[in-house]
């Protein structure tokens, strides 16, 4: 049996957040979505390992997208969503939902309705983990207001720090071919049971607001045992952060990135050292055990020997 794609009628119109909205996109976003474009063209065509889009891309070219992604929209061949700041001022990205290719169609299983689903945000964004926080709203959003037994979240294989929110999830990661040759990862994501449009706010709390663990990280050169020792509230974001810097030569600590570009990233571990005990109360701040932990780490650490770049002596 063919695996059917959501109807036309069927696609919600929109979805906020406290840091987000989430919309159709329309020809007449064309100069938010433009600037938004630009503003990561480089980090885009690094990610989509394609040539788009070109560094002579104009407006002119990007309305004649926008105007097909609206058609297609409109027709319910595909659906196209702007990413925009909640004042609607700023456009942040863009999150594509798109019908099941058949080379990606094995990785549905049994699913009667299933859908492909890929986004990105502005490169200045995902410093503040807005990538993370998009993800974690389509989730629920998907699973509450969609009629779908199965999505897959595509992830272009240059893309290492989506793949790696992705993977935060627990979700299945599977290979996958794209129709024009470029491979990556699907991450599947099915419905476990019915669940009412009533559900979509507390979903998308839920995903949202699940603590992350707080702790101690290293980023440890494995060549010369040199270590970046820091202290965050949410570890996993922390950690996608340090690669995420030194894969784009970003990284505040020059020493760090210096050994990084020599050494190559198969010289370089990254590591939860401890972890801060949950606490039950709501209004707890962990900036000051978070900052006695990574000291005890640091005296530990330089007892036994190890070097420590610069930057392990600034509070992260």
């Amino acid at each position: 049996m063919p695996i059917t794609f959501p109807s036309r009628g069927s696609a919600p119109r929109e979805m906020r957040t406290e840091r987000l909205i989430l919309r159709p996109l329309r020809a007449s976003d064309v100069e938010r979505d433009y600037d938004a474009v630009m503003s990561s063209a480089a980090e885009l065509r690094r990610c989509r390992g394609s040539e788009w889009p070109s560094g002579d891309f104009t407006l002119a070219e990007n309305l004649a997208d926008l105007e097909r992604h609206e058609r297609e929209h409109e027709s319910g061949e595909a659906f196209t969503y702007t990413v925009l700041a909640p004042d609607e001022a700023r456009c942040l990205g863009c999150v594509y939902i798109v019908r099941v290719w058949p080379e990606a169609t094995p990785l549905c299983g049994t699913a009667a309705c299933a859908a492909c689903v890929g986004f990105w945000v502005r490169t200045s964004e995902q410093a503040n983990d807005l990538d993370r926080h998009l993800l974690a709203a389509l989730r629920g959003w998907l699973k509450a207001e969609w009629s779908l037994d199965c999505v897959l979240f595509t992830n272009y294989a240059a893309d290492i720090r989506q793949a790696a929110l992705l993977d935060e999830t627990g979700l299945s990661r599977l290979p996958l071919a794209w129709p024009d040759g470029r491979s990556g990862w699907a991450f599947r994501m099915e419905r476990s049971g019915a669940t009412g449009r009533v559900d979509r706010k507390a979903l998308v709390r839920e995903y949202i607001e699940t603590p992350r663990p707080a702790g101690v990280y290293r980023v440890r050169n494995t060549a010369s045992g040199k270590s970046l020792v820091g202290s965050s509230p949410n570890l996993p974001g922390m950690l996608n952060r340090q690669r995420f810097q030194l894969e784009g030569d970003l990284h505040p600590d020059k020493e760090l990135q210096a050994d990084w570009n020599d050494l190559g990233p198969d010289a370089f571990t990254f590591e939860t050292l401890d972890l801060l005990k949950p606490s039950d109360d709501p209004g707890y701040d962990s900036t000051e055990d978070l900052r006695a932990l990574k000291e005890m780490w640091l005296e530990k650490l330089a007892a036994s020997g190890v070097p420590l770049y610069r930057r392990s002596s600034r509070d992260t």
